[in-house]
């Protein structure tokens, strides 16, 4: 199980980081393109600028190299955090003037005259150069023979850096929350199958244990009959054999009952309970228990007409053994449900087992039952049975009276959901 939980975990915190890294990684991509966007539109724009001084007559070749700002344009609002330099080439390809945004400093205005001549003599205009925005600290455009643009990709850069940070950060701080969410998911996923699986432990420990016992006995009887072959010995044998068939059968209906889906027919659950108060209304008389009845009549749902009879059965069955002196069986509409209920007088179940009263192999009275050939495995198949047909069993306790209380949906609603699989039938 605890291989199972690590695997659970390891593939849930996989998952989400692969879904980070690709929101982190998206989102970088998406800010460096931006980036990208703006030089290469500020890059066009002063380019343009820059054929524009070129063509006017203004500025000849005969002017000495000066530092000038650069024009005031419209659209150069996008590139007033950034720096640029215009250079001006003569028709020799000298520098003979040096246009300078607000921002240019000293350091870039020389590196800016070394990365021209360097253009200049490996490039044919028009070039445009953008280079890694997180590494290269210029980008440039050779406009023609009389103009070159060169921008440094500082504020890009800190932007790009601070930004990256600020995602790495938070990448960094979504990973470790994810750690703890998908250890707290993985356990919340495995906490069922955990659970199931000690109930299935239990399950097998219980069962062995109550299989344990009659076999020792027959084994033992068999080895006195070795010895003396007294008939009781043998009587010993057939009645621990009865007791391990009625526990091996009652196995096989709950792990039926909880592996298929019943067949629903449309069922008179008021004939039906009719029916089986009345089998066995015999043994309650033997038992001096007193039987009341208060049925609505034609009552009609869609039920397993068979797995219906052995609910009522086993529920009649516990009320027989646990009465005191009357048992009670009522049946009526609630609603859009039908509701029928077994109650019997006598001892309360107490509280804390209650909870526990529909568990397999459970029994309130271990000494009794177990004297009594009684499993604790009734209450399980017919929860089993009723779960399977979408319903509900409770037990109440209340003024001396226990009750076992079974809603089911009607028939007008199980319609709905049960078209094809609707089998005409009366119980």
């Amino acid at each position: 199980m605890r291989e199972l939980r690590r695997k659970v975990f390891v593939s849930l915190y996989s998952l989400f980081t692969v879904l980070i890294v690709l929101v982190v990684g998206f989102a970088s991509y998406q800010s460096y393109r931006s980036a990208h966007d703006r030089m290469q539109q500020t890059l066009t724009i002063v380019s343009k600028t820059a054929q524009g001084i070129a063509s006017s007559t203004e500025y000849g070749p005969w002017l000495s190299p000066t530092e000038g700002q650069m024009p005031s344009l419209d659209d150069l609002e996008v590139i007033s955090e950034m720096p640029i330099c215009l250079v001006m080439l003569d028709a020799q390809g000298e520098i003979y003037r040096i246009y300078i945004s607000d921002v240019v400093h000293d350091e870039m205005v020389r590196e800016t005259i070394y990365k021209s001549k360097w253009i200049e003599n490996n490039f044919i205009p028009p070039t445009k150069y953008i280079g890694n925005l997180y590494r290269d600290h210029l980008s440039w455009s050779y406009v023609s023979d009389r103009a070159i643009v060169v921008a440094s990709t500082e504020v890009l850069q800190s932007h790009l850096w601070t930004s990256l940070t600020w995602m790495l950060a938070f990448g960094a701080l979504f990973e470790t929350l994810l750690f703890f969410v998908c250890r707290r998911a993985a356990d919340s996923m495995i906490a069922p199958i955990q659970q199931m699986f000690e109930k299935q432990k239990q399950f097998v420990a219980d069962a062995s244990h109550e299989l344990k016992t009659p076999v020792a006995v027959i084994l033992a009887n068999a080895e006195a009959m070795e010895q003396d072959h007294d008939e009781h010995w043998l009587k010993n044998i057939e009645e621990e054999a009865t007791r391990m068939n009625s526990l091996i059968t009652n196995l096989l209906d709950l792990t039926r009952s909880e592996q298929t889906d019943p067949v629903l027919e449309r069922v008179n659950l008021s004939r039906l309970l009719e029916k089986q108060s009345l089998i066995m209304e015999a043994s309650m008389f033997e038992k001096n228990l007193v039987l009341e009845e208060d049925i609505e009549p034609d009552l009609m749902c869609m039920a397993n007409s068979a797995a219906m009879q052995q609910v009522i059965t086993i529920l009649l069955d516990n009320a027989m053994e646990h009465s005191d002196g009357k048992i009670m069986v009522k049946a009526s509409k609630k609603g859009k449900d039908i509701q029928f209920s077994v109650s019997n007088s006598g001892k309360p179940i107490p509280p804390e087992d209650r909870e526990r009263i529909f568990e397999r192999f459970y029994r309130a009275d271990v000494a009794r039952n177990r004297s009594s050939g009684r499993y604790g495995l009734g209450l399980a198949i017919a929860k089993s049975i009723v779960d399977s047909h979408h319903g509900r069993i409770q037990v109440s306790c209340a003024e001396g009276i226990t009750s076992f209380v079974v809603t089911l949906k009607m028939i007008s609603d199980i319609n709905k959901e049960n078209k094809n699989r609707s089998v005409d039938k009366v119980g």
